[in-house]
């Protein structure tokens, strides 16, 4: 039963497609007969205008023949400033070519030279290097010694003060002992002033460190014999 009212709603709607269909096919025909009426409007034109230029065709061909004869007194003349050019060229080229050769020549000339530069220049590179390292070694032995001293230094001067304090108790031999806190006061200075020196006269210094050493060494020798001679008289 309700089955006719859909075949009805699709036959009506396949209807109106088929209209809408119709009229897109209609509306493209239109176009296609305006564009049509265009071509042929335009190849009318065309035809005049190739009328036209056959004519003005005809009169390029005689201006083209003048020019051709004309062409070829130009490539007549071309050809012999070419012929010249080329000769020039050749004897351009030939001079060139001895000078290439003269200076490769003298480019591997140089480039020997500049490979014994370069060997050159790397031993004087592993010579500065072994410089430095000697340097840096250097340097090392002479803090290290210039801490020894120091430290030598430091335990002479407590020994010295301890010396001192023992003999201003009992009263004897103080002036001998004032010279002996003045040398070591003055060599504990010195050791003060080697260490801010700059090191490019670390050597001497160091030859005067080692020096002062020597006598800083000799000079405890001469305290313990104090002690010795005035241990009887505390006695």
């Amino acid at each position: 039963m309700k089955s006719p009212p859909l075949l009805v709603a699709a036959l009506l709607a396949c209807i109106i497609v088929l209209g809408f269909n119709y009229w897109i096919a209609s509306s493209r025909s239109m176009d296609l007969q305006n564009r049509i009426m265009e071509l042929e409007g335009r190849v009318r034109r065309a035809a005049v205008e190739r009328g036209a230029v056959e004519l003005k065709k005809n009169e390029f061909q005689g201006e083209l023949e003048k020019q051709r004869e004309q062409i070829d007194k130009i490539q007549s003349l071309h050809s012999f400033q070419m012929e010249n050019a080329n000769r020039l060229h050749q004897e351009e080229k030939a001079t060139l070519m001895n000078n290439i050769t003269t200076n490769e020549r003298l480019i591997q000339s140089l480039q020997e030279h500049l490979k014994e530069l370069q060997t050159e220049y790397g031993r004087l590179q592993l010579d500065v290097y072994r410089f430095q390292k000697n340097q840096t070694n250097l340097q090392r032995k002479f803090s290290y010694d210039l801490s020894q001293c120091i430290n030598q230094m430091k335990e002479l001067k407590e020994q010295c003060e301890e010396s001192i304090n023992e003999l201003t108790k009992k009263g004897s031999y103080v002036p001998k002992i004032k010279e002996n806190k003045d040398f070591s006061e003055d060599s504990s200075k010195t050791l003060q002033v080697n260490v801010q020196l700059p090191a490019f006269k670390q050597e001497e210094f160091q030859q005067a460190g080692l020096e002062q050493q020597k006598a800083d060494e000799d000079e405890p020798r001469a305290v313990p014999t104090a002690k010795r001679t005035d241990s009887p008289q505390a006695k």
